[in-house]
C-alpha cells in the first residue's frame, strides 16, 4: 500500500507537469485518472488541475524528493518522459501525454518493488479545458485533492480486500505481487478460526462452498484433511450419512460395502443409508469403462424424472436385482 501511495502521488504531479510544458495561460483542467493494476479493479480518480505557465520542466513539479524525471522530450503536441524513483519505493517507468487546445489524453506505466512486493501499476489519463485559473492559489488545492485522491484510493483497497477475506479468495493474498498481501497473517487467522469450526459435520456443510480450502489450507498451512477427518467422523457417530455420502469417500465406501451391497433396490432404498448407498451406486457405475458412442445429435437435458429412474437402474445393476 505505500508503494502503491507513493507511486499514485508522483503520476499527480506528472499529470501536472508535463501538460505545464505546453505553456500558455493558467488552466483549469477537469481531469480523469484511472489506476490499473494487476489483482484489483481498476479505480478512476476525478481531479481539477491548474496549469501555470513559465514552469516547463515536470521535474521541477515533482511531489516526491526521491523521483527524477529524465527524458524529457516534446514532439508537436506530444510529451514523453521517463521517471525512476529510489528509496523504500523503487520504481520506474515511463509517460506520454497528447494535448490539443482543449483537450489531453495520455498513459503512464509505473513498475516497482518493495518489500517483496512487486507492483505494475498503469495510469489513463484523459482532461477537458474548464477555464481559468490562478496557478498560485490552485496549488494548495491540487496538494489537498492529491491526498484525498490517495486515501480514497486506501479506501477502496480496503474495501476491495475485506470483501476478499468474508469471501475466502485466497489468491488476493498469496503469492507474489498478491493485491492484499500485506493482510495475509490476518486472513490466515481468518482461515484457521474458520476450519476449526468445520470439524463437526454442521460446521463443514455451512463452510464447505465457501472457498477453496485446499488452497486456503495450503496458504495458511491449515491441515484440512485433518479437519475433514474429524468431520467426517463426527458424521458418522451422529449418523449424519448425507454428510458422508458427500464428503468422506472413504467412509461411504466401507458403509456402502457393508449395508448396501447385496441388498435390494427397495431395501437399500428404506434403509437410513439410501444416500450412501445412491452415491456409491453412482460412482460405482461412473467408475466402469465404457465405449464411445457413435456421432449423433445431443439428447435433450433430462428431466428430474429421467434422473430418479437412471440411479434406479444403477442401483438394480448393483445390487443384482
Amino acid at each position: 500500500m505505500r508503494l502503491a501511495r507513493s507511486l499514485l502521488a508522483a503520476c499527480l504531479s506528472l499529470v501536472a507537469a508535463s501538460a505545464l510544458g505546453q505553456g500558455g495561460p493558467d488552466e483549469l483542467w477537469n481531469m480523469s485518472t484511472r489506476m490499473e493494476m494487476a489483482g484489483m479493479p481498476g479505480q478512476t480518480f476525478p481531479s481539477q488541475v491548474c496549469m501555470k505557465k513559465g514552469e516547463a520542466q515536470p521535474d521541477k513539479m515533482s511531489q516526491d524528493k526521491n523521483c527524477k524525471v529524465t527524458d524529457v522530450r516534446v514532439a508537436g503536441n506530444k510529451t514523453s518522459w521517463k521517471v525512476v524513483c529510489t528509496g523504500r519505493d523503487a520504481m520506474s517507468g515511463t509517460g506520454e501525454i497528447t494535448r490539443t487546445r482543449d483537450s489531453m489524453d495520455g498513459r503512464i506505466r509505473l513498475q516497482g518493488k518493495s518489500g517483496g512486493e512487486t507492483m505494475d501499476m498503469t495510469m489513463v489519463l484523459s482532461g477537458k479545458l474548464a477555464g481559468g485559473c490562478n496557478a498560485g492559489e490552485e496549488k494548495k488545492k491540487q496538494q489537498a485533492q492529491a491526498k484525498a485522491m490517495v486515501a480514497q484510493g486506501d479506501a477502496q483497497m480496503a474495501k476491495f480486500c475485506k470483501e476478499s477475506m468474508d469471501k475466502f479468495m485466497t489468491q488476493m493474498f498469496e503469492g507474489e505481487g498478491a493485491a492484499c498481501k500485506a493482510q495475509k497473517a490476518e486472513y490466515c487467522a481468518r482461515v484457521s478460526q474458520t476450519a476449526q469450526g468445520m470439524r463437526t459435520s454442521a460446521g463443514y456443510r455451512k463452510s464447505a462452498k465457501a472457498a477453496d480450502w485446499e488452497q486456503a489450507g495450503k496458504a495458511c498451512k491449515v491441515n484440512m484433511a485433518s479437519v475433514r477427518a474429524d468431520a467426517c467422523k463426527n458424521a458418522v457417530g451422529g449418523r449424519d450419512w448425507p454428510f458422508v455420502a458427500d464428503f468422506c469417500p472413504a467412509e461411504a465406501k466401507k458403509i456402502a460395502a457393508e449395508q448396501c451391497a447385496g441388498r435390494g433396490y427397495t431395501a437399500a432404498m428404506a434403509s437410513e443409508y439410501k444416500e450412501v448407498c445412491q452415491r456409491y451406486a453412482r460412482r460405482d457405475a461412473e467408475a466402469q469403462p465404457g465405449t464411445a458412442a457413435p456421432a449423433q445429435k445431443p439428447a435433450a437435458a433430462p428431466t428430474a424424472g429421467d434422473a430418479v429412474k437412471e440411479g434406479a437402474n444403477q442401483l438394480r445393476k448393483l445390487f443384482g436385482r
